[in-house]
């Protein structure tokens, strides 16, 4: 039975939590118009009064979600790197119910390999999982890898930082797994100092103890992978795979396992 002081406190929550509800509802709505003005213009194209049309929203009410167009960049690139990851960690084995409140579809990936299965299972599965997000969906991936923004820079530290660096943990952590347990095929050159970066450059990725030449090793493979992704995403292949470079991309993910010490022919 509600007492006069719980009714009074009932009324006062009540509001509250619509309220937030509401802003979130909206803010969601807000960057999903945002994306969609994303593909149509492009990010260079974005600005906030056409996304307020879009919501049929004064730019004024738009000002009490986002303070600036780089500020909704800003929001729309963090979360592409977000999700991103979720398909990454989801490949690798990680539940859905550890990746926390998302306001996306569940990730949908080609493989999941267990947290116990070889590294070149693990590998091929984080690397197929990135193709997949890659092609399906494009749009995010060019706001992500295409041509810098004009104008545009992301906040140091900022949201941007740190959902990226999630993308680079899902990635590397086989390799690391591999490099951890001797596994890894490591060119000397690679420990140059040319190459390997100024001494401490790679910390924030590599264990402590690692060989510094792993850290230009993960760079080379999936600088390879990722160039395949990016040739197929942005339509350089299409004139000779209409319908995708999905065995392509098999392939020299192979090569790369071979090239790795990971597979042998």
């Amino acid at each position: 039975m509600l007492t006069a002081d719980t009714a009074d406190t009932a009324e006062t929550v009540a509001p509250t939590g619509r309220r937030a509800l509401a802003r979130e509802r909206t803010w969601r709505e807000l960057k999903a118009a945002a994306l969609d003005e994303v593909r149509e213009v492009g990010p260079a194209g974005l600005a906030l009064r056409s996304v307020a049309r879009r919501l049929g929203m004064s730019p004024a009410g738009l000002y009490r979600y986002v303070d600036s167009r780089d500020g909704l960049l800003t929001a729309l690139i963090a979360d592409g790197y977000h999700d991103l990851a979720d398909h990454l960690e989801v490949a690798l084995g990680i539940d859905t119910a550890a990746l926390g409140d998302r306001e996306r579809p569940e990730p949908q990936v080609p493989v999941v390999a267990a947290a116990d299965a070889p590294v070149e299972v693990r590998l091929r599965a984080v690397g197929l999982a990135y193709r997949a997000w890659s092609v399906t969906h494009p749009n995010e991936f060019g706001l992500l890898f295409g041509d810098p923004i004009p104008g545009y820079a992301a906040p140091a530290d900022g949201p941007t930082v740190e959902a990226m660096a999630r993308v680079g943990g899902a990635l590397a952590r086989p390799l690391l797994e591999a490099a951890a347990a001797g596994r890894l095929r490591v060119d000397p050159v690679l420990s140059d100092p040319t190459v390997a970066g100024p001494p401490g450059a790679m910390d924030p990725v590599l264990p402590p103890g690692t060989d510094r030449a792993v850290g230009p090793l993960l760079l080379l493979a999936w600088g390879r992978l990722h160039g395949q992704v990016s040739l197929e995403v942005f339509g350089h292949h299409h004139w000779l795979f209409p319908d995708g470079c999905e065995a392509l991309f098999r392939a020299d993910l192979e090569r790369t396992l071979h090239d790795l010490g990971l597979v042998t022919p």
